[in-house]
This record gives structure tokens, sequence and C-alpha cells, in this order.
């Protein structure tokens, strides 16, 4: 995007630009005349799920819970959005100092649980009425189309749709392993009391980040700090820390340590029961990052270095899981 096209957006918030950088594709950092940094970020998501997650996370914001997200009583966050000569939104949210957590660090892993707990005891609060922007129901659909999406591609494998090539000779020789895992989160789905919880959303429903994980937190001197906020929805809270298990284990060759912290930090704030330890279990059994490899998604590409780094991960997740057993029993309540 143009030095123009970037001052133009942020003039609608009412900002000066004087300098700006591009930090991945559609958010920039800006500088504001008086010297202030802001965040410039586009939201891909339609008007009407902006001014819900904006009136979410306002309403869900209090002392303890620190969201990077507007403030409507200053004059830069008095406007939620603005819009791009394309008519995308872009947002404005304060740029905050500080640094991203690494799961190297169990203290910066307690802290990241501690925030989601924040975030779910004061969005669970917040929730009045209808529940918009639900995936509670969600759940076994999700499962059954990623697991049929698997199927597809092993069975084009095993059709000569690859050739001979390395790629075909591996999704031949595991499909079958994959497609066993993903077999098995279903199983664990069915037994795990989700279809209780599911009848209950006013009791179990909490306002999910949707993709926490190391990238989504940032630490300073005045705590840890939640961002970017495309993925809020109503959720179990079950599944917010499914993925902060996932997108923090799974470069760290399933450390139950890390997941250790998280869960330790969380039950600071709220508790935990057998039924939340199974459903985290179910998401974790589902072979994600083999279907993302099979999926080819830009971060996953289709390689053969690829499908083996996916099936290492899966196997590793099965004495994970025991340990998260073993887990639950010293801390269900």
């Amino acid at each position: 995007m143009s030095e123009q096209s970037v001052s133009n957006i942020a003039k609608q918030f009412g900002i000066k630009v004087v300098g700006h950088k591009q930090i991945r594709k559609g958010i920039f950092r800006v500088i504001a005349r008086n010297g202030q940094s802001y965040s410039l970020k586009r939201m891909p998501k339609p008007l009407a799920r902006l001014k819900w997650i904006d009136r979410m996370l306002l309403r869900s914001n209090n002392k303890g819970l620190r969201l990077v997200w507007r403030n409507p009583q200053t004059p830069a966050g008095a406007k939620l959005y603005a819009v791009s000569s394309k008519n995308e939104l872009y947002v404005l949210t304060p740029w905050l100092a500080g640094r991203l957590p690494s799961p190297r660090s169990l203290g910066d892993m307690r802290a990241c649980g501690i925030a989601l707990g924040r975030l779910h005891k004061a969005g669970h609060n917040g929730l009045k009425g209808y529940f918009s922007y639900s995936q509670i129901d969600t759940w076994p659909r999700t499962l059954q189309v990623r697991q049929r999406y698997m199927q597809k591609k092993i069975a084009q494998a095993n059709r000569k749709g690859y050739g001979n090539t390395a790629i075909a000779v591996f999704i031949r020789r595991h499909g079958p392993e994959m497609l066993r895992y993903a077999s098995k989160a279903r199983a664990l789905l069915r037994s795990s009391g989700y279809f209780s919880y599911r009848k209950r959303p006013r009791a179990h429903g909490v306002l999910c980040h949707g993709d926490g994980g190391p990238s989504n937190f940032i630490m300073n001197a005045k705590g840890t700090n939640l961002l970017d906020f495309e993925t809020l929805h109503v959720d179990l809270r079950a599944y917010d820390l499914y993925r902060i298990i996932y997108n923090s284990c799974k470069d760290h060759k399933w450390n139950f340590k890390i997941a250790e912290a998280i869960l330790n930090g969380y039950r600071r704030i709220a508790k935990l029961n057998k039924t939340d330890y199974k459903l985290i279990r179910t998401w974790l059994r589902f072979p994600l990052s083999s279907y993302l490899v099979l999926s080819s998604f830009n971060r996953f590409p289709l390689t053969e270095k690829g499908l083996r780094w996916a099936l290492s991960s899966e196997r590793r997740i099965g004495p994970f899981l025991q340990k998260l057993d073993n887990y639950a029993t010293k801390h269900s309540r």
C-alpha cells in the first residue's frame, strides 16, 4: 500500500501521519505528528461482525484485563473504523511497546494463561441476550468436514493424483494413520460431555479469542496484553485453551511443561472440570498439523518435509495427552 493510501486511512481517525512501516500484509505501524505510534490494521470481517467485536471488547474490558483495542474516550479511539479506497475496513489501536512471550519461559506461559482466563471471565459476564457469532454448536460438523477433506486428499494420492512423487508415496503410506487420529478425535468428542455443555450455552459459553498463541500477546512492565481480535467469537473455554496449547507446543516437541504452565495460570482465574479437559483433549487429538499441510496453507506448504513434520507432531501428541489426563486427575474440580 502506498504512503498516500496509509495517510488517507489514518486521516479518517484524525491522525496526521509523519511516518509509517508495514509490519506484515494489512498491518502498519504509523507515527502521528505528536509522536504517538499506532497500529493500523485491516479487519477482514463484515462491518456487522466488527461492530459486535467492538461492543464485546468494550463491554468486557475492566481492571486486570489488558486488551489492545481502541479507547473511545480518546480522540484517536473515538472512531471504530475507516474505509480504504478498496472498501476494506481498518481499525486503529495503540502501538504497544513490549515483547512476545516465549514458550521456553514457563513464567511467560503462565502469564498468558492468566490473561486468557481474565478474558473468559470478563467475556462471560459481558454476554447478554442472544448469542451472536457462537461456534458452540459447530464442533461435530467442523471435525467431520476436516476429516472428509483429508480423506479426499488421501484418496487423490491413492489414485496416483500426485504421480510417483515423494509426497504421493508418503501420503499413501501414512494416510491411514492420519485418518485414525481424526476418527479418534471424533470418538473422543462423543464421550466428552460436549453435548451436555452444548445444551447450556448460557452456563458454559465464554468470549473466546479464537486463535490464542504467543504471537497474540504482548508483555511489558504493565502486564500481559491480548491483541488481534478478528477471530473473536462465543465458544466453550476449552477451544481457546486448545488453541493456545497447540500454538505454543507444536514447535517445541510437545513439551507438556509448556501446557502445564498455561493451565496453571488459567486455573488462578477460573476452575476447570473433567469435561473441560476432555474437550481440550478432543481438539488436540485431531491431526490439525497434517490437515493444514494437506490443505497447503501458505504457512504449511504441501511438501514431503512438511508432511514428515506434521506426522511427527501427531505422534508426539499421544504421550502428551496421557500427561494431560494425569494433570486433569490431579486438578479437576
